[in-house]
């Protein structure tokens, strides 16, 4: 089942390691990821972050490309443990990340340096997630599309006929 993780508002280090632990959950499904790295930002990451982050810019970012402010690795496979770990530790600190298996299928997608993270989980995954970052902090994207409907959904909404 998809779910939104709820990072905002966490601090930084709390934020990483939830993101970090989802992630690894799902390792074992992730084929292919792909990530942005605004490299200009790197001075602001912990050690662990920026060194995942050269791993990526170094294996694939063009060399030509390498001292523009802002990178992208392209969609890479993740055959690799220390490229997938890399990609697993680094997501939390893009502005886009998104991993897929090997069918495709999205895995987990990550927004806005981890503040907009939705998931493929199981229910025990889920339960592990939720322990960690509290039930208040995961949500169905079921649910949070009922309380939270696109601006075109709500006018779609408000123009129906009532149900009687």
């Amino acid at each position: 089942m998809e779910y939104l993780l709820l990072l905002d508002g966490l601090d930084d280090e709390a934020l990483w390691a939830a993101s970090r632990a989802a992630l690894s959950l799902v390792q074992h499904d992730i084929a292919k990821a792909e990530t942005d790295i605004p490299w200009s930002m790197r001075d602001t990451w912990p050690a662990e972050a920026a060194g995942a982050a050269a791993l990526l810019r170094d294996r694939f970012v063009p060399e030509h490309k390498r001292d523009e402010p802002y990178q992208q690795t392209g969609m890479q496979l993740t055959d690799d443990h220390a490229v997938r770990q890399a990609f697993i530790t680094f997501a939390a600190h893009a502005y886009d990340a998104s991993f897929w298996r090997h069918d495709h299928a999205e895995v987990a997608s990550l927004a806005d340096e981890g503040t907009s993270f939705a998931i493929h989980l199981t229910e025990d995954q889920r339960k592990t997630i939720t322990e960690m970052i509290g039930d208040d902090r995961i949500v169905t994207l079921a649910e949070w599309n009922k309380t939270h409907p696109s601006f075109w959904r709500s006018l779609l909404e408000r123009l129906s006929p009532p149900e009687s």
